[in-house]
């Protein structure tokens, strides 16, 4: 049976506020922050769904509630996946004003390149030759350029996250690019020298291989962090969890 539907939007914050004076604080604030994702990961998705369109139509656009289900199980797996890591000496080896350019290309080829396997048993190859692309980016071409000026230290002082997030993250998620599948791996790191409000940051690497293939190996695509909130939802938006796609 499906409830009544709210006849304004004044109608529905009047009853969510009704509602949440039911709860303990702490309850009605973990209740509030899975239902912002939801609410923020649909306007993201509605957006997307507008853009698609070759044209303006009459009528208004809308998901479908089949499509809000979809997002709503999205966002519980996010949340029933999304483990903390304290950074400890493995993971800040490459820190540091010393570490060079130089330094995090000899790190790669030693201690990133090469055959690993994901938490569940998933083969990776990182190449060297393509894997170091994403510690550089010329911001006027969008393009992986390997070019000194184009070093991104955030990013080479990270590497050894590469393969922890490859081995330990259960938080997981695919889509299809193109003729490419991609598999985005997620772990949320711990930065304690920084101040409380930025020392979270989501890590994420992304492998891919062509989506007919059922036995080469993934290759490895690109890893980058994600500070902002938003932007991490955003991106969600676009894939789906692992789990959902059986065999893959």
């Amino acid at each position: 049976m499906i409830p009544a539907l709210f006849s304004t939007q004044e109608e529905i914050v009047k009853k969510l506020r009704g509602i949440a004076k039911v709860h303990m604080f702490d309850s009605a604030q973990a209740i509030s922050h899975i239902f912002y994702d939801v609410f923020k990961i649909t306007y993201y998705a509605l957006e997307r769904k507008k853009s698609g369109l070759k044209k303006i139509p009459e009528f208004p656009v809308i998901l479908r509630r089949q499509e809000i289900t979809k997002l709503v199980r999205l966002i519980d797996y996010f949340h029933s996946n999304d483990k903390n890591y304290v950074i400890e000496h493995e993971l800040t080896q490459c820190f540091g004003q010393n570490f060079t350019e130089s330094d995090a290309c000899k790190f790669f080829e030693f201690y990133v390149e090469g055959d690993t396997k994901d938490k569940f048993g998933r083969s990776i190859h990182i190449d060297l030759e393509d894997g170091i692309k994403f510690m550089y980016k010329n911001y006027l071409t969008d393009q992986h350029e390997i070019d000194s000026n184009y070093y991104l230290p955030h990013r080479g002082k990270r590497l050894p996250w590469i393969r922890h997030t490859i081995h330990s993250s259960t938080n997981i998620y695919t889509r299809i690019d193109g003729e490419e599948r991609e598999i985005m791996y997620l772990c949320k790191y711990n930065l304690p020298s920084l101040d409380n409000e930025s020392n979270k940051c989501q890590w994420a690497v992304i492998v891919k291989k062509y989506k007919k293939d059922k036995i080469a190996p993934y290759s490895f695509k690109t890893a980058f962090p994600i500070i902002k909130y938003n932007g991490l939802l955003k991106r969600l938006e676009r894939y789906q969890p692992i789990i959902d796609v059986p065999g893959i």
